[in-house]
């Protein structure tokens, strides 16, 4: 009875007292995060590999100037090239691609230390991967937000790494709860939302101003000595270009006859590097109207109507050419060749009498024209014009008697302003 009275006396105390906590060793909780672990591997490894591949592309795009297209430009909206090949691409001269690979190898660090960790040291490595995985996030929305409304258009490589950014944050997350847990901490306290909340702010405002920062200065205000200074090697190579005289004539221009800056264009409809071309070329006759003229020559990528190229890499092409010198016989070249390079997916021909009758020009009079001879003859008489120039590729730009393949980086039309300008 005694020791049955005392049995339950120590029971009752044990009970008055409640059982005292025994701390779990952190490794305890190593199974519920396992799953976590691998599945962030994966994420981090594809969103490795897209970097990768955003990083080739931009390589090859400012390779060739813009000539290349990528497996990833589908049209005019859907189009990387354009988003890779933007002034928003490079932040202090680095592809943002490369940005996100180190921010992926950071993650990958931080990771496998707090495998390697336990206690506190494995809490900071989750928060610290938790901090990077929140920037990546805002980050992330920064370029989709420029994607959207300053490029206009949309990436689906980039598309593809704000979803593995998001899904990485969300599951970093989830692992810096469970290492939080034994202590009782709270995964987000005032503190680290007000420090860690401004610090991702205050980054995120820092690229924007580096990018604003970046964008090139007027090319009517720069001095020759200017552009050597912020270029050198571009100075040097667009200063020893040979030059030609033997150009053909001007039929569709726009621009001061005796402007500074004369850019012949030999170009294509259904080019993706042309479309980003003529948005170049576009801001920069808008910005410079008195300096500036642009000159347009067709030189489709199709042997249908051009016995200068050997494929029909371009199919609707000719038909789109021949199409702008229909437009041009009722005074509309300049608004139909806008038109079709804001929408080079719709080339076929109803959608080319479509634009023609929107900028009132009589539909059976339009259709009629692209089946006349002549106006393929047009076409023709410009493609064998590049032709004699040597042109094999769109773009091709004579500027001022200066062959360049390709289209230039937007800030470096800027620098041929300064350099050709006529003080």
């Amino acid at each position: 009875m005694a020791g049955k009275g005392a049995t339950q006396q120590r029971n009752s105390g044990r009970r008055r007292g409640g059982p005292t906590p025994v701390p779990a060793h952190p490794r305890a909780h190593a199974g519920r995060t396992v799953a976590l672990e691998r599945v962030l591997w994966i994420l981090i490894g594809l969103s490795a590999a897209v970097t990768l591949v955003q990083l080739f592309l931009h390589a090859r795009l400012a390779a060739t100037h813009g000539s290349y297209t990528s497996f990833c430009h589908v049209n005019s909206t859907v189009n990387c090239d354009a988003v890779l090949m933007s002034p928003y691409s490079v932040l202090l001269g680095v592809p943002m691609a490369a940005w996100g690979l180190l921010s992926c190898a950071t993650l990958a660090v931080l990771l496998y230390r707090r495998g390697r960790s336990v206690g506190d040291a494995r809490a900071r490595a989750s928060l610290a991967a938790l901090g990077l995985a929140l920037w990546n996030v805002a980050v992330s929305a920064y370029m989709a937000g420029l994607s959207t409304f300053a490029i206009g258009a949309f990436c689906l490589l980039c598309a593809a790494m704000y979803l593995l950014v998001t899904a990485t944050a969300v599951l970093v997350w989830r692992l810096v709860r469970v290492d939080l847990a034994p202590s009782g901490r709270p995964v987000l306290t005032p503190q680290r939302a007000l420090g860690g909340g401004g610090a991702i702010v205050a980054g995120v405002a820092a690229i924007a101003a580096l990018h604003f920062a970046a964008r090139p200065i007027s090319g009517a205000t720069m001095t020759a000595e200017d552009v050597k200074a912020r270029d050198r090697e571009f100075f040097d190579w667009y200063t020893t270009r040979p030059t030609t005289k033997d150009l053909p004539p001007s039929t569709h221009s726009k621009g001061p006859a005796d402007a500074a800056l004369t850019i012949i264009e030999f170009s294509d409809f259904e080019c993706p590097a042309c479309a980003m071309a003529f948005r170049d070329l576009h801001e920069l006759a808008d910005r410079h109207p008195d300096l500036v003229r642009i000159v347009f020559h067709h030189f489709p990528l199709d042997s249908e109507c051009n016995p200068n190229v050997t494929t029909r890499m371009h199919r609707l092409a000719c038909q789109a050419a021949i199409a702008a010198e229909c437009a041009a016989r009722g005074g509309k070249f300049w608004e139909y060749h806008d038109l079709l390079f804001r929408a080079q997916d719709k080339l076929g021909r109803e959608d080319l009498v479509a634009k023609a009758v929107g900028l009132g020009i009589p539909a059976d009079q339009f259709a009629a024209c692209l089946d006349d001879p002549s106006a393929r003859a047009r076409v023709l008489a410009d493609a064998n014009a590049g032709g004699k120039l040597g042109v094999k590729s769109t773009p091709t730009m004579v500027i001022n008697g200066r062959t360049v393949e390709g289209a230039l980086e937007r800030s470096r039309y800027e620098y041929v302003i300064a350099l050709e300008r006529r003080d």
